[in-house]
């Protein structure tokens, strides 16, 4: 059986939206080959065991990762050339007939073009380089160096899957690279059914609902900002990260009364917000033109009305949907106008909404995609 090793900065225990797409490719890649999992452990969590057996054709090998702020750019970009370097050497010791790295830890991509062996598969989940701030003339010299590394480096692939239509086109537009397969992100299919199934409470009051990261990108108190003077709409912040302390402390110290915080939740709660909400809402800033976030795919696979702000590949999703509007991200103001139409409008639960994940963006039918991409790499040597 052939070997392939797989890195990754994302892997369980961690539950993200890059170790779930991970986990999906490595569980089509081991229906045919041997799968080496070499990923990075959750900052501060290290693993006392370096290597599990996750399944018969799966292996699990950690590195651990200290915690570091991951707020500071200069020290989180040091951090994170040492903790993948550490990630590629880890891999370069363990035979196999190819290599698969995945974004979003960047550093991945020129350490492993630089110093990894043999046949090599580039999955960019994102191109964060693009969200590095051009505020300074310092800071855009950075951006520009690193923007030429990446480039390069990406020469250095067989191939490089992408996510969507930017990064498809970032790539051709900067690279040699033509060996280019697109993998869309999306929902595993028993979270789309279950989430497709659900039934929406209709005698509630009028609820906006929240799910997600509470960090910096997403500026939840866009959306509070926006709700606050609108007295008869209720807002369920459900979620945790960098800015639920502050964002929390905010609504307290501005006596905003129709704002409730409820931290981070488990799965089943998590559908009872589903169940108990009129619209719900998802903010990217203007940085983030490039990602689609994996959330937007399950909000859409409850047929419920979305208020999204952001700009790029995500609002192309969005104006797709029924029932939804896209607005420009970090304006309460157009939060505000955008709710007062949604409230003045009767919708039905969406029936398309729900087709369009079914149809296009169920993860498990998108990574399978992985396996062709493989079997032509290493049919090429033979």
């Amino acid at each position: 059986m052939q070997v392939v090793n797989f890195l990754t900065s994302h892997f369980l225990p961690e539950n993200t939206a890059g170790t779930n797409r991970v986990l999906s490719y490595v569980k089509e890649l081991e229906k045919r080959y041997k799968v080496n999992v070499i990923a990075l452990t959750e900052r501060g969590k290290p693993q006392s065991i370096d290597k599990i057996k996750y399944s018969d054709n799966i292996d699990v090998y950690y590195v651990n990762q200290k915690y570091y702020d991951r707020e500071k750019f200069f020290s989180r970009a040091l951090w994170e050339i040492l903790f993948t370097h550490k990630l590629v050497k880890k891999a370069n010791e363990i035979p196999s007939d190819i290599t698969i790295a995945t974004s979003p830890y960047m550093f991945i991509i020129p350490i492993l073009a630089m110093i990894g062996k043999g046949k090599k598969i580039l999955d960019i989940r994102d191109i964060t380089w693009e969200y590095i701030d051009d505020n300074s003339f310092l800071k855009k010299v950075i951006k520009k160096y690193i923007s030429k590394l990446m480039a390069r480096s990406i020469n250095s692939y067989d191939v490089v899957c992408v996510t969507n239509d930017f990064e498809d086109q970032w790539v051709r537009a900067h690279t040699r690279n033509r060996e280019i397969v697109k993998i869309s992100n999306g929902i595993e299919e028993s979270k789309f059914e279950e989430l497709s199934q659900i039934q929406i409470n209709q005698n509630i009051p009028f609820t906006i609902t929240y799910i997600g990261n509470i960090a910096v990108g997403q500026n939840v108190q866009t959306l509070v900002d926006g709700a606050k003077d609108i007295e008869d709409v209720q807002v369920n912040i459900v979620g945790d990260g960098t800015k639920y302390k502050s964002l929390k402390a905010y609504v307290k110290r501005n006596r905003i009364h129709n704002v409730k915080f409820f931290g981070k939740v488990d799965r089943k709660e998590i559908i009872k917000f589903y169940q108990n909400t009129t619209i719900l809402y998802a903010q990217l800033d203007e940085h983030f033109k490039t990602a689609m976030p994996s959330k937007l795919y399950e909000y859409a696979s409850t047929g419920l009305p979305i208020i999204y702000g952001g700009i790029g590949e995500a609002v192309k999703f969005v104006d797709k949907l029924e029932n939804s509007i896209t607005i420009l991200p970090n304006r309460p103001d157009l939060v505000k106008e955008a709710i007062l139409k949604l409230k003045d409008r009767e919708f039905e639960i969406s029936t398309k909404n729900r087709e369009l994940v079914k149809n296009h963006f169920i993860r498990e039918r998108e990574s399978a995609k992985i396996i062709e991409v493989v079997e032509n790499l290493l049919s090429k040597e033979q």
